[in-house]
């Protein structure tokens, strides 16, 4: 099973992002690690079209191809790595991507089990600001687990009961298994209404009638986003439990 980070230098909100220095080690570095220590992963590879990255990655031994640069989105870039790769259409390709250093392993593996075409990962929200925050991912989950709705907003929306229970609230945790065959659809598909509005990816196959399982993992530090979560990222990477 191949497990693809697809990392790139520029973002909107974190200058050169993948290059964060964090407690003595790249943000890049720190995501390979964590996909690196899921047992059924075959390889962790690193697909990027930056001389940077590609000199980082190759500074911490992790496995490197070289992609285009014209990607709009992490999909693309995973869907071109599978092809450079040789993943066969039945396989299961993993995206995990490179702004999550804190994924729940069991999730990803519960993620892949449950990939018929596209699983992933929500875990709880905590708190209000955490679900009113449009740089925090939700999804809405229908009882069989499939996804019904991922958006920046804060769904879903208690008419009657202001402090509806948190259980319902679940934040989305960046890290897609997809079918190969299912991949290679979605890189496929034209970008979407919903996903133009939303700037989420993931509506593009959702729109488009594919099927994405939704795995509950336990709460798990969100993952680096904004400027604001460096600081924390690098406090919760520089304890003891993390580093050991």
């Amino acid at each position: 099973m191949i497990c693809v980070l697809p990392a790139r230098i520029s973002s909107t909100r974190i200058s050169r992002k993948p290059l964060q220095p964090l407690a003595g080690r790249t943000l890049l570095e720190w995501c390979w690690r964590a996909a690196s220590a899921i047992r059924s992963f075959d390889r962790v590879v690193i697909a990027t079209d930056s001389d940077e990255i590609e000199g980082c990655a190759r500074g911490f031994d992790a496995e490197v191809v070289r992609t285009r640069s014209d990607h709009a989105s992490g999909t693309d870039r995973v869907d071109e790595a599978a092809d450079l790769l040789g993943a066969a259409e039945d396989d299961v390709v993993v995206n995990f991507q490179a702004d999550e250093p804190f994924v729940d392993g069991g999730a990803i593996e519960g993620a892949v089990r449950r990939a018929e075409e596209v699983a992933t990962i929500a875990a709880p929200i905590r708190a209000d600001e955490e679900w009113r925050s449009p740089a925090v991912v939700k999804v809405a989950r229908a009882a069989d687990g499939r996804a019904l709705y991922f958006s920046r907003s804060p769904i879903p929306f208690s008419r009657d009961e202001p402090e509806f229970g948190t259980r319902a609230r679940l934040r989305h945790v960046g890290v897609y298994a997809c079918r190969r065959s299912a991949l290679k659809r979605w890189a496929a598909l034209p970008e979407s209404t919903l996903e133009r509005a939303e700037r989420l990816e993931q509506l593009r196959a959702l729109e488009a009638g594919m099927r994405i399982h939704v795995e509950l993992g336990p709460w798990t530090e969100p993952g680096v986003d904004l400027p604001a979560d460096i600081m924390r990222a690098e406090r919760v990477l520089s304890s003891k439990e993390v580093r050991g």
